[in-house]
């Protein structure tokens, strides 16, 4: 832990990564720690700093995109029901996180702990030193709960990737803490989305920070998590205490979570964007913000930096020239066939390539090319299509076939619909249960609703939630999650098939590595050397 201890302190030169986007402000640098905090504009640009972590490229040289612009959505897709590993595709950093074959020296997961880390610390900093800022009242009970709704965030993260982790609430790490037990883990994210939502408005003056919804969307999040993992004993085979669920009282953790989404439903003026499609392009960020409770920020801005990079697997293969991508991890065939040929969903979330001689269309003056349809997955080319770079022609940098300044939806509407479906079933309410998934699922074709009703139709209500939730959210960072909370991530692999899709070749490999206790990644062996803390099961 040592490398974390200062990198609040020293990273508050605010990195000139991501700035501007979350301050209307010339990023600053602080020349000494001494001169930190001393006015309200201060306070401003720390937590401005607090932010940056979010989409930020490089913290102090480390890794490259360890944040939500790239690592972390492969972390949270890849070797899944819905992803995997491209076949031939061998990067050491990325290609496990599909085939189920992260070690403890994996370079992502040192980034990335280090990086969830970084942000804590920042966030931390601030806290502590924020009542030397002389901050109006009223502003810095906002800035409080911003920072302490970005501390929540990181920390449910960690929580759900490693388990018990080491909770601060200072700056000065000790850099020989223990692993907490998840217990006090969550006792604290809870604590601070609490927090975050009890003194944020209802919606913040800056593009791109955290309202009172965005906090209350992350409890229910967390009381459904929480919910389900007691429910399902997720990781209770393991014997390993730090990670149980044992003290979770499930009934109360669903009760929460049905009323706050029923005030998110009633109350935060959030609703579903009438075009799906249009939540996932570059350019039509008016529709994702009536939908999506938080983001991360993106821009094509190379002074700052923050751009994010979908190119790599997350837009439809092809040529650069026509907004293409690489294709790192590819959709399996089971998530094609999740559809009923009348969603329209699927027209947009798996495709073929984008062809620089093919057809575009126009997207409120914008144009974007168009990618083949995809009718079979055993086709070659089948692949993630559901976010779309524009035509690179209409950027006005060098490299804007790569960067992209699409704002990444952590926390969508129809996910707090979703999860409202989950608590009811689980507070005793199946019809209503029920009526929500049919309510997200309207959209996909009106017309035909009542036939895709049908076509989804499942006996077991938590079987056809969990389709539900691929359908209308694959590739945005909850399949991983969903499969460990239900206690299906072991199970739902094992039903795989290599001949469903073109890419489910890679398959075997993936069943032959998935292993009860991979439902937790590895702590880095570069952190077990720096401090004797326990590793996670049978790593």
């Amino acid at each position: 832990m040592k490398r974390h201890i200062y990198i609040a302190i020293i990273g508050l030169t605010i990195l000139g990564s991501g700035c501007k986007d979350y301050l209307d402000t010339k990023p600053h640098s602080f020349n000494t720690v001494e001169n930190l905090y001393k006015t309200p504009q201060d306070a401003e640009i720390g937590l401005t700093g607090c932010y940056s972590i979010l989409n930020a490229q490089s913290i102090q040289g480390t890794g490259f995109g360890e944040s939500f612009t790239v690592k972390m959505p492969i972390m949270l897709n890849a070797g899944t029901d819905e992803l995997v590993t491209q076949d031939g595709f061998t990067d050491p950093n990325y290609a496990p996180f599909g085939t189920a074959e992260v070690s403890s020296q994996n370079e992502t997961i040192r980034n990335n702990w280090f990086y969830l880390f970084a942000g804590i610390n920042r966030s931390n900093y601030l806290l502590e030193n924020i009542n030397k800022a002389n901050v109006p009242e009223p502003r810095k009970q906002e800035i409080i709960g911003e920072a302490r709704f970005l501390r929540g965030l990181l920390y449910f993260y960690l929580a759900t990737f490693y388990g018990g982790v080491p909770v601060y609430e200072t700056s000065q790490q000790d850099p020989k803490a223990q692993r907490d037990k998840l217990e006090s883990v969550y006792q604290l994210i809870l604590s601070d989305f609490n927090n975050a939502y009890q003194n944020l408005p209802n919606r913040a003056g800056i593009e791109g920070r955290a309202n009172k919804w965005s906090a209350a969307g992350y409890l229910a999040k967390v009381y459904t998590y929480l919910g389900s993992c007691n429910e399902n004993a997720v990781g209770k085979s393991l014997n390993f205490p730090l990670n149980s669920f044992d003290w979770v009282n499930k009934s109360e953790m669903y009760a929460n979570a049905k009323s706050i989404t029923d005030k998110i439903i009633a109350e935060s003026g959030y609703k579903l964007t009438k075009n799906y499609s249009y939540l996932f392009r570059e350019t039509t960020k008016s529709q994702l913000a009536e939908e999506s409770l938080f983001s991360i920020q993106s821009k094509t801005n190379s002074a700052n930096g923050n751009y994010n990079l979908w190119l790599f697997w997350q837009i439809p293969i092809g040529s650069s020239v026509a907004g293409g991508g690489y294709g790192w991890f590819r959709p399996t065939g089971e998530l094609f066939f999740k559809y009923d040929n009348a969603d329209e969903r699927r027209k947009n979330n798996l495709t073929l390539y984008v062809d620089p001689q093919g057809q575009k269309e126009n997207i409120e003056g914008i144009n974007y090319f168009i990618p083949l349809p995809c009718i079979d997955p055993l086709n070659g080319n089948y692949c993630v299509g559901k976010f779309r770079y524009r035509d690179p022609i209409s950027k006005s940098i060098s490299n804007g076939t790569a960067w992209s300044d699409a704002d990444v939806p952590l926390l969508r509407f129809a996910d707090i619909l979703l999860l409202n479906a989950e608590a009811k079933y689980y507070t005793g309410d199946e019809a209503g249960a029920r009526s929500r998934l049919k309510e997200v699922r309207y959209r996909s074709n009106p017309i035909a609703i009542d036939a895709l009703t049908t076509a989804y139709l499942k006996a077991n209500f938590i079987d056809e939630l969990l389709d539900e939730r691929s359908r209308e959210l694959c590739f945005e960072g909850w399949r991983r999650i969903d499969l460990i909370r239900f206690g299906r991530y072991e199970s739902t692999i094992n039903s795989l098939t290599d001949y469903l899709g073109s890419w489910n070749r890679i398959v075997p490999l993936l069943k032959s590595n998935v292993k009860p206790y991979k439902i937790w990644f590895p702590i880095p062996k570069t952190e077990i050397e720096l401090s004797p803390i326990d590793q996670n099961p049978k790593y």
